[in-house]
């Protein structure tokens, strides 16, 4: 690993506020934050490489990326599989030398009361909210050491740094990634490491892990407190411009996260609010948790 006498080099990324030319990597991609990443950087004309195993949503994705005469890369690829991820490297490389910035966003929910949750539903959102981050690190840390830099982007969630009832998978799985992200960026820091790591972590974001209206799902009478993809994304990219190695990127967090240090016994009252299918039922103090 080459060292420099004056401490952590800057990224060699990002010397100017454009994208253009970058080659871009993003898990998870054909949909919500990981598909607004992916326009956004394709239309500042950056090499986009989307993995996912929707494959109906990436070949959306790449038919409009084409029509706009952009260059956008689909592969249906299970990122929670290290050979998958690593055959997935392989052949991008055959067409661009190098990577430049790794968003590791795959992620799940995985809703319900802990009781309930089998093992199996359990242990498969540790392996896709965890596993695919530590396994796409790996991947991005190695590659980008030989070209002495770069940024790998850890999608995390504000239930990374609050406990949040009936998601203790989901909790459980991103402070894992807030430790993780934390602990391999002091750990590059130390060894003059030109690769960079940033950390996202967003709160309520109106994508398809929302469930909205369903049971355990947002409630659809707190709706308009939804922040959109297209914004998380314009806070990420500005991160970056600005070498931000945090970025909490939704108010909504950011508000939650000030009540809970604070006002820690919060806690309860706000779960109750999420658990409330109106208004009304709020006032009369009527939640379910079926």
């Amino acid at each position: 690993m080459k060292t420099e006498p004056d401490g952590l080099r800057e990224s060699a990324v990002f010397k100017s506020t454009s994208f253009n030319g970058k080659t871009i990597v993003i898990t998870g991609g054909a949909g919500g934050i990981g598909q607004s990443l992916a326009e956004k950087f394709l239309a500042e004309g950056a090499s986009v490489f989307v993995w996912d195993l929707n494959e109906v949503g990436l070949e959306k994705l790449q038919r409009q990326a084409q029509g706009r005469g952009e260059d956008c890369h689909i592969r249906v690829v299970d990122v929670t599989s290290a050979k998958q991820m690593s055959a997935a490297l392989e052949s991008l490389l055959t067409v661009r030398r190098k990577v430049d910035v790794w968003v590791n966003n795959a992620g799940m929910a995985g809703l319900g009361s802990f009781g309930e949750l089998s093992a199996e539903r359990f242990e498969k959102v540790i392996q896709l909210n965890l596993g695919s981050v530590v396994h796409g690190s790996r991947l991005a840390l190695s590659h980008m050491e030989e070209f002495g830099g770069g940024w790998i982007i850890n999608m995390a969630s504000v239930a990374g740094h609050l406990a949040a009832p009936f998601m203790t998978a989901y909790s459980a799985t991103k402070h894992a990634v807030v430790g993780f992200t934390r602990a391999l960026r002091e750990e590059l820091r130390l060894q003059n490491s030109g690769v960079r790591v940033m950390l996202v972590s967003p709160g309520f974001v109106d994508t398809s892990l929302i469930s909205k209206g369903e049971k355990l799902g947002f409630p659809s009478w707190l709706e308009w407190a939804l922040a959109t993809p297209d914004h998380v994304t314009h806070e990420i990219m500005t991160g970056l411009r600005r070498q931000r190695e945090e970025v909490f990127p939704t108010w909504n967090g950011k508000l939650m996260l000030q009540l809970f240090r604070f006002f820690p016994n919060v806690t309860l009252r706000s779960s109750k609010v999420l658990l409330t299918r109106s208004f009304k039922d709020y006032l009369l103090n009527r939640y379910t948790v079926e």
